[in-house]
């Protein structure tokens, strides 16, 4: 189990520090949709062009080639490429990772009705997140705790705010490789309620992505699972 600190809950930031520039492979994924926007653009900027982005909410977007400026990326809400001087709207620059591979997560950016999402960027090579891990991901302001297989009671998995926890294949199986999962939520000193109770598949040709995230709203937390069979990495077209 590998414990990295992924960003503040008030400013995110990437897993690593973003590239200086040049072409990246990425594939995106959307936690909800806001504003009923499902698609943003990027820019190519020894082109001049932008190339459209589709965010989906249950699986990958497949992979795309985007460009960096000095490390960062910047997601648009329009196609529109402005005259010199002037602007469009878009999100916040978002670092990129330093891998040959990145996942741009979309998140919804409550109070700000001009940039709809905050977007996270992590390496996604399987480097950094192998196949057959669970990566736990905490957007919620309180510790978690993740009852996995036999990973759980005093062993369970403790996630703090704003941190993801990495978990080794879970060994603890049924005849169709499925493990209990547990999710509970602190709401005192060792106090855990728990909130979420599934059964999910310990496989080594895939990773899970699990994020659990506060709703603005209703002020629970809510769960969304990714499973994912990555293609081999493969750097970007220079």
């Amino acid at each position: 189990m590998r414990l990295t600190a992924l960003f503040a809950l008030l400013c995110l930031s990437p897993l690593a520090m973003g590239q200086a520039g040049g072409k990246f492979s990425f594939r995106t994924l959307c936690f909800s949709y806001v504003n009923q926007v499902t698609k943003v653009y990027l820019t190519d900027p020894k082109a001049g062009t932008r190339s459209e982005v589709p965010l989906f909410t249950d699986v990958y977007s497949l992979p795309a080639a985007g460009s960096a400026t000095n490390g960062k990326a910047t997601f648009f809400l329009t196609d529109e490429v402005p005259e010199k001087g002037k602007t469009v709207p878009s999100l916040a620059p978002v670092a990129v990772p330093d891998s040959s591979q990145v996942l741009f997560v979309f998140l919804p950016n409550p109070g700000q009705k001009d940039k709809p999402y905050r977007v996270m960027g992590m390496a996604d090579d399987t480097s950094s997140f192998p196949l057959g891990t669970v990566k736990l991901l905490n957007l919620t302001p309180a510790e978690l705790r993740f009852d996995m297989g036999e990973r759980a009671g005093a062993q369970g998995v403790k996630v703090g705010p704003g941190k993801t926890v990495i978990v080794d294949k879970v060994k603890k199986v049924n005849h169709l490789n499925h493990y209990d999962a547990k999710i509970l939520y602190q709401l005192k000193p060792g106090e855990f309620t728990p909130f979420y109770n599934s059964r999910w598949r310990a496989v080594d040709a895939k990773r899970d992505l699990v994020i659990v995230y506060l709703d603005p709203v209703s002020k629970q937390p809510v769960v969304n699972v990714y499973e994912d069979t990555p293609l081999p990495d493969k750097p970007a077209t220079p």
